[in-house]
């Protein structure tokens, strides 16, 4: 068990998510996916098997130039093993039926369907590619913090080698054809994930989302839309993305969500010290009631653990902890998840409380919460926590 768990671990340290990168007390990640189709061949929603297996074939062929690249023939993977792709954003999970997804602006909801296949690199799983879900490529690139520049640098390095081997439809008036029209164009899309409690809390959000809005790139809460407890800091978890893909070249797109970055960035770090500084009481009472359920809790869900690390990541920042960094924080946010700790629940023998062995969830629930004590061990109090 010990030389198992030592391998695990290795393998969570190498992936992107717990590398440090640039500016990533607020910006939690960057991530740019490039959608292409192969010439000759219809959209995923109108093919036959055959076309489907010809499609994948040739992705595979495409991709067996490329070092590193893992393949996983998807009619082969387990539940486990879907949920630990969901888990890592190579798979999306797909949480209502695409007749049942309707745009309340009359649009016509975009489709997607189970892939032939997932490739990922197994180097840091920071690159992967669905093959055949909504459209025949689907390549996404991660990388820690705010670095546009170094996402695409990855995914085009990519991009360059398929297109030796690959065709792909492209028009002179409409750019990359994709099966829906808003990834036409570049047929790139690119997004940072953010957490911001202090423009939250000190009322400003209202003001960055029109701004945000206004340079045409759109903001969405990642867990609990319109939920308002402001002790929950999962509450502060927003991804900022592109609205379309046509508009501008992929390098005009690039320095436009690099630069609403920045400015994210400036605005949450100049609040968080005046508010910080003006209202010590309410910022303690917020990271007290986050930290002391961490510390004395037996059983976590998710998002209680992602409001726990999210204020843990805020208290850092403003002085109050130290002895832990922001990429150990963020690799919580992975290594936290459900179909990651599965793996580990099915794989390692855990002495689990008689009463918890009886449930698997409940067995996550605990492994999780065991996970996070573990990495507040080091943590040493600056200013009056205790």
């Amino acid at each position: 068990m010990t030389q198992k768990k030592q391998k695990n671990n290795k393998e969570t340290e190498s992936a992107w998510f717990a590398h440090k990168g640039p500016d990533n007390d607020v910006i939690l990640s960057t991530r740019v996916r490039l959608v292409r189709n192969l010439a000759d061949f219809p959209f995923p929603s109108k093919m036959n098997e055959e076309d489907r297996y010809r499609v994948n074939s040739l992705v595979y062929d495409a991709f067996s130039s490329l070092d590193s690249f893992h393949y996983l023939d998807f009619k082969e993977l387990s539940r486990p093993g879907k949920e630990i792709l969901i888990d890592k954003n190579i798979l999306s999970e797909q949480k209502e039926s695409n007749a049942e997804n309707t745009s309340k602006t009359g649009e016509s909801p975009k489709k997607s369907y189970e892939p032939t296949a997932v490739l990922f690199n197994y180097e840091d799983e920071s690159l992967s590619c669905l093959v055949n879900e909504s459209d025949h490529i689907k390549l996404s690139a991660f990388v820690s913090g705010l670095d546009c520049e170094r996402a695409m640098e990855k995914i085009f390095k990519v991009d360059e080698k398929l297109q030796e081997k690959l065709q792909f439809a492209a028009s002179i008036d409409f750019g990359y054809m994709t099966s829906h029209i808003k990834d036409c164009g570049t047929g790139m899309k690119i997004s940072i994930r953010i957490l911001i409690p202090s423009i939250v809390l000190s009322g400003q959000l209202d003001s960055l989302i029109s701004l945000i809005q206004e340079k045409k790139l759109q903001i969405k809460p990642v867990f609990k839309p319109g939920q308002s407890d402001l002790c929950d800091f999962s509450n502060f978890i927003f991804d900022v993305s592109l609205s379309n893909s046509f508009e501008g070249s992929e390098f005009d797109q690039m320095a436009l969500i690099q630069s609403v970055g920045k400015l994210i960035l400036k605005t949450e770090r100049k609040i968080r010290t005046e508010f910080a500084d003006n209202n010590f009481t309410v910022v303690l009472n917020f990271f007290k009631q986050n930290y002391a359920k961490a510390l004395y809790s037996l059983l976590l869900s998710y998002e209680e653990c992602v409001s726990i690390v999210s204020a843990v990541k805020w208290g850092l920042h403003i002085g109050l902890i130290s002895g832990i960094s922001d990429s150990e924080l963020n690799s919580l946010y992975f290594r936290a998840k459900s179909g990651h700790l599965k793996y580990l629940c099915d794989n390692f023998n855990f002495n689990f409380e008689d009463d918890i062995k009886k449930s698997e969830n409940l067995q996550i629930k605990r492994l999780r919460t065991i996970v996070i004590q573990q990495a507040f061990e080091g943590i040493v109090n600056e200013k009056s926590v205790s």
